[in-house]
Parts: structure tokens; sequence; C-alpha cells
């Protein structure tokens, strides 16, 4: 039996047109990754000890997607803020989508929404750009800087 070659064409059509729109979806949901910055995460050490003017990160954190947990050093009071996941970034705009948290106590999420500089100029993350949580720095008109550690020559393994 021999089917006509309109009815060859509209499955081929059909099938061109359901792997094309899988295709888009699968390119669409992988453009959009979910970093999860913001998600609130566990140092691995004593609440406190990370406390004060001294950035602390802990990888690998198997909470946070990019492996990174980020307590930075405080320049101002969080007011409940704790550490929390954090990913590498280039610009302000790379942090917009992180998660933020309520006015809820219990909450211990950012608040204020995130920037994206240098927390630390020491150890195996220095000179790394990353989102950190506005709750614990404050913004210089025009934005962060790099730190002069953070020009070459520098004793960062990440400075060339």
């Amino acid at each position: 039996m021999r089917l006509p070659s309109q009815a060859r064409f509209d499955f081929r059509v059909s099938r061109f047109a359901v792997l094309a729109f899988a295709l888009a979806v699968v390119a669409v949901g992988a453009g959009c990754e979910d970093k999860h910055v913001g998600r609130p995460c566990d140092l691995g050490i004593a609440s406190d000890a990370g406390a004060g003017s001294v950035a602390t990160i802990t990888s690998p954190a198997l909470q946070c997607p990019s492996r990174i947990c980020l307590l930075p050093g405080a320049e101002k009071d969080p007011k409940g803020t704790t550490s929390l996941c954090t990913a590498g970034c280039e610009s302000n705009s790379d942090c917009e989508d992180a998660e933020l948290g309520t006015n809820d106590p219990s909450d211990h999420r950012c608040k204020t929404g995130f920037v994206c500089m240098w927390p630390t100029t020491v150890g195996n993350f220095c000179c790394q750009r990353y989102c950190v949580c506005r709750d614990f720095v404050t913004e210089p008109t025009g934005g962060f800087k790099p730190p002069k550690a953070c020009e070459a020559p520098s004793t960062c393994v990440n400075v060339h």
C-alpha cells in the first residue's frame, strides 16, 4: 500500500516543527541559568567566626549552584542577613536576578539587593568579582573600583 506523497510531506513538516520547538525550549532554558545568588548557605564554621570586617568564603558549598558561599566583611549592620550563595560577575546587572528576602525577621536573605564587587584581596578567591549583598556594604558613588591589591603586579594568583 502506498500513501500519497502529500501525506509524507505533512508528516515530515510536523516532525520538523516539533523538533524545532523542542530545540527552542532547550535553548531558552539554557540561557536563563538560575545561579540562586542570595540563597542562604552554610559556611561550615561557627556563625560568629566570620563576622566583622573580613570576608569569609567557603567552597565547595553544595547548596549553591556556583559552589561558593560568602559572608562579606560587614561595613554596616546587616540586620540579620547571613552567609549567602554567590556567583562570579562582571557588572551589577549580573546580580539582578538574585533571591531577595522579606521583612520577616526569620528570613535571613539579603533585603537590599546585590552589587558586583571584589569581596577579598587575599586567599584563593582574591581579586575575583562576586555578587555581594548590599546589606553588608555601602556602594560608593560611581560604583566599586578594583582594589589596589588587585592591580598587576599582585600577590593574588588570580591577577595576571
